[in-house]
């Protein structure tokens, strides 16, 4: 599968401890969460890029223990 942010090549899988969302391994954008009401939205939406990569990267250094999630309230749109 391709990285929702940036396309390149990633890894997915459905995450067991959160339904409803997927966990994505891109070697760019680094490890994120995201759930699938906002899968939905990409079919009509696309990201901020710049912006979403920033806010994730603010995700991880706030709390480095937890996995950076893209969300309904999270999620920043071009």
């Amino acid at each position: 599968m391709n990285c929702y942010l940036c396309g390149l090549q990633a890894q997915a899988q459905q995450s067991g401890e959160d339904q409803g969302t997927e966990l994505v391994d891109c070697s760019d954008c680094g490890t994120y969460r995201i759930s699938s009401s906002v899968l939905k939205m990409l079919a009509s939406r696309t990201f901020n890029y710049p912006k979403m990569r920033d806010d994730l990267h603010r995700q991880r250094q706030f709390n480095a223990t937890s996995v950076a999630e893209i969300n309904t309230q999270t999620a920043i749109w071009a």
